[in-house]
């Protein structure tokens, strides 16, 4: 397992300057189903390590998985996030005792704000559910894989995803709808995500696990 170091940094939004978590090189065993990886040792340290991917403002919630060093925002930018920022319900309840899925759910607001591609806030939304997962608060994991699901729905749709982009979000389409309870709906995109694939080498590792998750899902919806 690496350690959490922690940098100083400057919001690109209000200007502050805080120390903000990075993680160096570090060690996984494995990956789940929906990708998350494995740490060895306690899953709250694995959590740290996930969390460190995404930088938020303590002052003004401004968040991205970005440097903040290489952020340079308008004018206009700034007044926008201001606000969607400052009207957010689940910032202003927990801004004051932050949770660790906080910093992913302030990206993809800022996301939002700032059209990011939709596959990018579904890896957001994905990524805090990992973090839920291993912080054992399911209700907002599951919250989180609804929100990745949608985002992945409408990059599917839009933004003419290809390769191995293309085979890992359907197949997360799949695996995450499993996860959710929705078994037949999961099966009918695991078939998808193979169909993708089409003989890629390179994937022979998702074909696998769509093998195996298929089998799964069939066992849960009979």
């Amino acid at each position: 397992m690496g350690k959490v170091r922690r940098v100083y940094t400057r919001c690109p939004m209000c200007r502050y300057v805080f120390r903000a978590p990075r993680a160096g090189t570090y060690v996984t065993v494995g990956r789940e189903p929906d990708l998350c990886p494995k740490f060895p040792g306690r899953q709250v340290d694995g959590s740290r390590v996930i969390q460190s991917e995404v930088t938020m403002c303590p002052a003004c919630s401004f968040a991205a998985r970005e440097d903040f060093d290489g952020l340079d925002l308008s004018p206009t930018e700034r007044h926008g996030l201001e606000e969607r920022l400052k009207d957010d319900g689940l910032l202003r309840v927990f801004r004051a005792s932050p949770t660790p899925w906080l910093a992913f759910h302030a990206a993809e607001v800022c996301g939002q704000e700032r059209a990011a591609p939709s596959r990018g806030l579904g890896d957001l939304c994905l990524r805090a559910s990992w973090v839920c997962r291993k912080e054992k608060e399911h209700p907002f994991e599951s919250t989180f894989q609804l929100r990745a699901v949608r985002y992945f729905l409408r990059a599917l749709e839009e933004e003419g995803l290809h390769g191995r982009e293309l085979s890992v979000t359907t197949y997360l389409v799949g695996e995450l709808n499993r996860r959710l309870g929705n078994h037949r709906e999961a099966l009918n995109w695991y078939v998808n995500a193979g169909r993708t694939i089409e003989g890629d080498e390179s994937l022979a590792w998702l074909d696998r696990l769509i093998t195996q998750q298929s089998k799964l899902a069939k066992e849960q919806a009979a």
